[in-house]
């Protein structure tokens, strides 16, 4: 597959009715992320790991108007600033076809820019392409990097930057 054109890419809101392709999805999310952390799938042959997964705001990602993935986000409390609220990318997938293609970066910065403010984003530790694939994502925006330890699974990178609503940006630390 070629390069994506840029103008074939679009971030499109999620409705109530589109649930269903959503649930498909995220069967395919989970499938690739097994092979970065054990992931069980049940007896039905389904992932239900993200069964339960609640967002403020979900996206499809389409290229030639075909879905290539999706943008899940939340508001929730800051990781690092008690009483602060921010915005946090709670799950980001493109499918594998369209990777390396600059759909995921497009889509990335199409989806920030659509919350300006405060945001965290986080990756799993040992998801190494997810690494830096943000902080390329980011890189234009100036971010600020910290550690900070996640319940979860303990010391992890968090990078923080400031959406402005006319589009520029600033890291805030």
């Amino acid at each position: 597959m070629a390069r994506v054109d840029a103008d074939s890419i679009a971030v499109v809101p999620m409705l109530a009715d589109d649930i269903g392709t959503l649930r498909n999805l995220l069967q395919l999310y989970q499938y690739d992320f097994s092979e970065i952390e054990p992931v069980a799938i049940d007896r039905d042959g389904r992932f239900h790991q993200l069964d339960q997964l609640e967002f403020d705001h979900g996206y499809f990602i389409t290229a030639d108007t075909a879905i290539a993935g999706f943008a899940l986000v939340n508001r929730q409390p800051s990781r690092l600033d008690d009483g602060e609220n921010v915005w946090w990318m709670t799950e980001f997938f493109v499918m594998r076809r369209y990777r390396r293609f600059g759909v995921g970066a497009h889509a990335a910065r199409h989806v920030l820019e659509r919350h300006p403010g405060l945001w965290e984003i986080t990756e799993t530790p040992n998801n190494v392409a997810a690494v830096a694939f943000w902080r390329n994502v980011l890189a234009p925006y100036g971010f600020e990097e910290v550690t900070f330890d996640d319940p979860t699974c303990g010391r992890r990178a968090l990078q923080r930057l400031t959406i402005r609503a006319t589009g520029t940006t600033s890291a805030v630390l």
